[in-house]
C-alpha cells in the first residue's frame, strides 16, 4: 500500500502502533518508542536485493539493503517497536515514511508479529521493497553482492557497516535466528574487505619503494 495512505489509516484506527524492524531499524530506529519485543513475522525471508543510492550508496555505485521476499514457510526475525500517543506516532511515521519510502524506495504493509515470549501476537507495520521500484537490484550470486557492498557508501555510512551491524545484532540479540543468507553474505563481505585492505596496503608499500 502507498505509504501515505497506510499512515492515514493507522492514525485513524489506533494511537498505538507496532513497527517491525529487520534491517537497520534493529540497531538504529531513530524514533521514540515505548517498548521493544524480539520476535518474527511469517511468510517472508530477508534478502539484500534492494538498491540504495542515498544512505548506503550513490547512483553510480548503489549499495544493497535488506528487503522482504515472499516465501511459503519463511520466517524473518527482528524487533517490534511499540509507539504510543498520537504525537509520537505521527513523528515516528513521518520519520519512517521519509527514511524508508521517500529516500529508500520502499512500500509498506501490515502483517502479524509473533513475539519470542509467546505473548499476544500484534499487527505490525513493515517496510519492504518490491521489484517495481527503480532502485531494485534483485538477486545475484554472493561474490557479486559482496563486491557491490564493499565498494558502496552513502551519506549514512558504508554499505559494509550496514550489513555487518545487522549480522552482529542478530548474533548477539536473536541467537535463535539462523539466517543463512545474512550470515553467508556477512562472512563474504568481511573476507573481501580484508582482502581489499591488504591489497591497498601492499600497493602503498610498492609505491613507496619506487
Amino acid at each position: 500500500m502507498n505509504c501515505d495512505k497506510l499512515v492515514d489509516e493507522l492514525l485513524k484506527k489506533n494511537p498505538t502502533i507496532w513497527v517491525f524492524g529487520y534491517g537497520s531499524l534493529l540497531w538504529k530506529p531513530n524514533f521514540e518508542h515505548k517498548s521493544r519485543r524480539v520476535g518474527h513475522i511469517r511468510g517472508f525471508v530477508r534478502r539484500f536485493w534492494q538498491g540504495n543510492t542515498t544512505y548506503r550508496g550513490t547512483p553510480n555505485e548503489p549499495g544493497r539493503v535488506a528487503n522482504l521476499v515472499e516465501s511459503e514457510g519463511g520466517i524473518v526475525w527482528g524487533v517490534a517497536f511499540q509507539v504510543t500517543g498520537k504525537e509520537q506516532v505521527t513523528k515516528a511515521l513521518d520519520h519512517l515514511t521519509n527514511r524508508e519510502c521517500t529516500n529508500g524506495g520502499y512500500t509498506s504493509l501490515v502483517t502479524t508479529f509473533y513475539p519470542r515470549d509467546k505473548n499476544n501476537c500484534v499487527p505490525v507495520l513493515v517496510f519492504t521493497a518490491t521489484e517495481d521500484n527503480p532502485c531494485y537490484l534483485g538477486d545475484a550470486d554472493l561474490p557479486q553482492m559482496s563486491k557491490q557492498i564493499v565498494t558502496a557508501k552513502g551519506h549514512a555510512g558504508s554499505n559494509v557497516e550496514y550489513v555487518t551491524k545487522i549480522a552482529d545484532y542478530v548474533r548477539n540479540h536473536i541467537p535463535e535466528d539462523n539466517d543463512e543468507h545474512l550470515f553467508d553474505l556477512d562472512t563474504k563481505v568481511r573476507d573481501d574487505l580484508k582482502t581489499k585492505r591488504l591489497c591497498s596496503h601492499l600497493l602503498m608499500l610498492h609505491t613507496s619503494r619506487h
